[in-house]
Formats: C-alpha cells, sequence, structure tokens
C-alpha cells in the first residue's frame, strides 16, 4: 500500500510542502497501518470489551484466548458464558446499558423479562455444581437484575 501521493516514501518535496511543509531533519513518518494486525489476530487490551458481572469462569477465558472453538467448553463453562451475555442483553433491553450493536440506548422490557427469566433458569440448574461464592455472586446478580427490572417497568 505505497501507491497514495501522501506515503512518506512516495511524498516528494513539492508534495511535503503543499501537504503542510517540508520534512524536518530527524522527524520520520511511518506508516504502521496493517503490519502489527496482520501479525497477531487478537484484540488489543483496548479492543477487547470490558469485563461484566457473570463472566465467564477464567478456564472459559483461558479456552477462548487460545482460539477454542466454545464447542469444545464443558456444559457448565458454557452455560455461565451463555449468563454472563443474557446478563449484559438484560442490561440493553432494561435501557440502562448502551447497545454496543447500535450505540444507542433502548428499552424492550419484554426482551428484558425474557433474559432474566432465562438466566433464573440457568442458575437454578448450575447453583448445585458451583460453589458457594459464585452462587452468592449469581444470586446477588439476578437480584439486582430483578429490582432493575421493577424500577424500570414503573411497578
Amino acid at each position: 500500500m505505497r501507491s497514495g501521493p501522501f506515503h512518506p516514501e512516495v511524498m516528494g518535496v513539492a508534495d511535503k510542502e503543499a501537504a503542510g511543509g517540508v520534512e524536518e531533519p530527524g522527524f520520520r513518518v511511518t506508516d504502521r497501518r496493517g503490519t502489527e494486525r496482520e501479525e497477531s489476530h487478537e484484540p488489543s487490551e483496548a479492543e477487547a470489551p470490558p469485563e461484566r458481572g457473570g463472566a465467564p469462569p477464567p478456564e472459559a477465558r483461558e479456552a477462548e484466548a487460545e482460539g477454542a472453538d466454545i464447542r469444545s467448553l464443558p456444559v457448565g463453562h458454557l452455560v455461565r458464558v451463555f449468563i454472563a451475555e443474557l446478563h449484559a442483553r438484560a442490561w440493553i433491553h432494561m435501557g440502562l446499558v448502551v447497545d454496543p450493536a447500535t450505540n444507542l440506548v433502548g428499552k424492550d422490557l419484554a426482551q428484558a423479562r425474557l433474559a432474566i427469566d432465562c438466566i433464573g433458569g440457568l442458575v437454578e440448574q448450575i447453583a448445585p455444581a458451583a460453589a458457594k461464592p459464585e452462587r452468592d455472586e449469581m444470586e446477588r446478580m439476578l437480584a439486582d437484575l430483578r429490582i432493575n427490572f421493577l424500577r424500570q417497568s414503573g411497578v
């Protein structure tokens, strides 16, 4: 991609003057677009989505980081991934979080209720196999969602 008129190696002195002045000694412009991304297909920390409550356990994150297929996750980890995704969607549909897909805030309480009810069912199924701190966290998360749903629905 060295063919544009403003590429540092293609610009002549007249072009540089027109683009904002003559190149100063000791100052070099290097176009690195595409070089670093092609070497690494993993997103940088700045691009990684923020962690949210109910996030998958470290083993699931490690498997994802190693490029493991989600189909290879144990069912318990997969359920935790679903809980985390439904948790995020519930907040979005309650209109309390910006939808990252649209960058808009919208309220769809029917979808929020469905997400919260599904989380409740999944938590009920996974709780017996979870450690007490994890069970407590899931119950707290579910209670927070339910309370906020009631507030948003005006009940």
